[in-house]
């Protein structure tokens, strides 16, 4: 195997690379002469290159002094850059790319396409997507193929699509599909022909030929949708669909959000399908200019839930690097919250928890509910007093620890239209935390919603839940502060199948529908279970960024490695594969593509076993 390789021009001043001239602005200056050599690739300028882009950034946190932050950005960009180069070669996937769709069984289905071309595009980028199509596996289902030139009228959509035409793909200029595109396509709507709209990965190109940064994406996420343009080229709409939503006229990638969010409103998620597979390459100058394409998606974000009714602050993330932040506020009427707190002993943990919600939180219309399981230390006692004397309600519990069973019969003294589960290890950091979980849980559909929680050095402990390791672990979990992880997925609203409970807030009325916490389930997985029967009644678990909490990870509880704590998890991961095996399988949220014995959003070089 060959090796990566660095060449630095030798007309560079050796000096320059000696560690006391390590300065910022002559590293940056050294390299734009550094070049990259892949696998025998030839050399790529390295400040063009993601890797580039990614050692600039590492620079300066090194200079700050934050090196594991500088080695997770640098291994997170290695990881889909150098990293992905070997994947696309790796045994597993070159069998998908040899293997051929069966296309004797598929009827014949028009596709008419239609290749955006802004300003920037080149007569070059326009003939590498003609030639992409023209060049498709096969060919009996390409009907037609309109370009639109920015400098002309918007084209009408009889004059692009013709009569006849089934479906309509939606291309920019520059991008490349890959030969079996149109076939998977076609299979996939072979299968399910109530498709409206049908969705793939993609991956981009440096230079038009070196492949990197795939972005592997989820199933239909809708509040990942609200806050980034997931899906981006190459989508494919049924025409009928598009001509009975009056879309009269085309208008380049501009009208593309704003359709995506009709089909939806129109036709629900079940319209919706994704293709897990790499079926275009996209120019990856593309993912770098996201500016206007961003203001452009924030206000069609805004129409689409201004259409639903749903008032929201939009506004672009100042974390992500192509996101928004999308804020729902609680309702005018102001429900009443009870926090439930379950806790034995630990007088300090409980006082620094509760507070930091007194102290810290601005929505005010709560109510405090401790749960005492079997506290018998005096000073706990005495703290136990104390809050009860300022309105904090101290609900006696000394039953065996079982956290379902706990928060069950708490659940049954809460007044609250809402009920927020926080472990006693929990300390407020943002103000409008408890405001931004409500305003979430409010929303039609909406099951659990979960926070974003750090450990006290600032390593994220949990920014969603996937079902990877055998039964779920948390998304991005040990990700440095300051880093958007995968896709920005560590840094914007979004689905998930799971969230933890040592931060939840749930509508009571959902939470009593599906039975609440499993009490067989005594310590782990409950809330996941919980979640899953809310996914599976209809509801969407969402997780936001915008609440923010530490979490001392279960300092109550003590050691989790006694031979008896050992087997009762093996029991509760059997007990959740039981139930949930065909789920665990296939988390929506997550992709087959990435790995299923790790957490971080990494490429996956094996398939995915159980």
């Amino acid at each position: 195997m060959r090796t990566v390789r660095f060449r630095i021009n030798p007309t560079i001043p050796r000096h320059t690379l000696l560690p006391g001239f390590l300065t910022r602005s002559r590293v940056v200056k050294t390299l734009r002469y550094t070049a990259l050599s892949v696998f025998g690739l030839p050399f790529i300028p390295l400040y063009r290159h993601p890797l580039g882009h990614a050692l600039k950034r590492a620079l300066g946190m090194l200079l700050a002094g934050e090196i594991k932050k500088a080695a997770m950005l640098l291994l997170g960009t290695l990881n889909h850059t150098v990293f992905y180069a070997l994947w696309v070669r790796h045994p597993w996937c070159e069998a998908k790319i040899r293997s051929k769709v069966e296309t004797s069984h598929l009827h014949t289905l028009d596709i008419a396409f239609v290749v955006g071309s802004t300003g920037s595009a080149s007569p070059d980028d326009i003939e590498v997507t003609l030639e992409s199509i023209r060049t498709q596996d096969f060919q009996g289902l390409v009907s037609h193929v309109a370009v639109m030139e920015p400098d002309l009228p918007p084209l009408s959509f009889r004059a692009a699509v013709p009569e006849g035409s089934e479906f309509v793909c939606f291309l920019q200029a520059g991008d490349r599909l890959t030969p079996d595109a149109i076939s998977r396509v076609a299979a996939c709507i072979d299968g399910y022909p109530k498709f409206k709209l049908i969705y793939s990965d993609h991956d981009y190109l440096i230079k038009g030929k070196h492949r990197c940064f795939a972005e592997f994406k989820p199933d239909w996420n809708y509040e990942l949708s609200l806050a980034r343009f997931y899906l981006q080229t190459p989508v494919f709409f049924s025409a009928a669909s598009l001509e009975k939503l009056g879309f009269s006229a085309l208008s380049g990638n501009c009208a593309l959000p704003d359709v995506i969010f009709k089909i939806y409103e129109n036709h629900g998620s079940e319209s919706i399908a994704h293709i897990p597979a790499i079926l275009c390459h996209r120019p990856y100058s593309r993912r770098e200019d996201c500016g206007e394409e961003l203001e452009i998606y924030g206000r069609a974000v805004a129409a689409h839930l201004g259409r639903r009714g749903e008032p929201a602050r939009i506004e672009r993330s100042r974390e992500a690097t192509r996101g928004l932040s999308v804020h729902f506020p609680p309702a005018p009427e102001r429900p009443l919250v009870s926090i439930i707190i379950p806790t034995r002993n630990r007088a300090d943990l409980l006082r620094n928890c509760i507070e930091s919600i007194e102290a810290r939180t601005a929505y005010d219309h709560y109510e405090i509910l401790v749960i005492d399981n079997g506290s018998d230390e005096a000073q706990t006692l005495d703290y136990f007093r104390e809050i009860a004397a300022r309105g904090v309600r101290v609900i006696p519990d000394p039953s065996p620890f079982n956290f379902s069973a706990i928060n069950n019969r708490a659940a049954e003294h809460a007044r609250g239209q809402y009920l927020a589960f926080l472990n006693n290890d929990i300390e407020v950091i943002t103000p409008d935390w408890l405001g931004e979980m409500l305003g979430l849980a409010a929303r039609p559909g909406i099951g659990a919603v979960g926070a974003r929680l750090w450990y006290p050095n600032d390593r994220l402990q949990h920014a969603g839940v996937i079902l990877v390791g055998g039964v779920a672990g948390h998304a991005h979990k040990f990700l440095p502060r300051g880093l958007p992880g995968y896709c920005d997925r560590a840094v914007l609203l979004q689905e998930f199948s799971a969230v933890t409970a040592a931060c939840m807030v749930i509508r009571k009325a959902s939470f009593v529908d599906v039975g609440g916490f499993d009490p067989d389930l005594a310590v782990a997985f409950n809330d996941v279970d919980l979640c899953l029967r809310l996914k599976a009644a209809g509801y969407r678990n969402v997780w936001t960024p915008a609440a923010e909490l530490y979490h001392h990870e279960s300092l109550s509880r003590g050691n989790d490695t006694a031979p008896d704590k050992i087997e009762r998890f093996r029991r509760e991961c059997a007990y959740m594969r039981e139930r949930w095996g065909d789920f665990l399988r296939n988390d929506p949220a997550y992709s087959p593509n990435l790995a299923w014995d790790n957490y971080d959003f990494s490429l996956s070089w094996e398939r995915p076993k159980f």
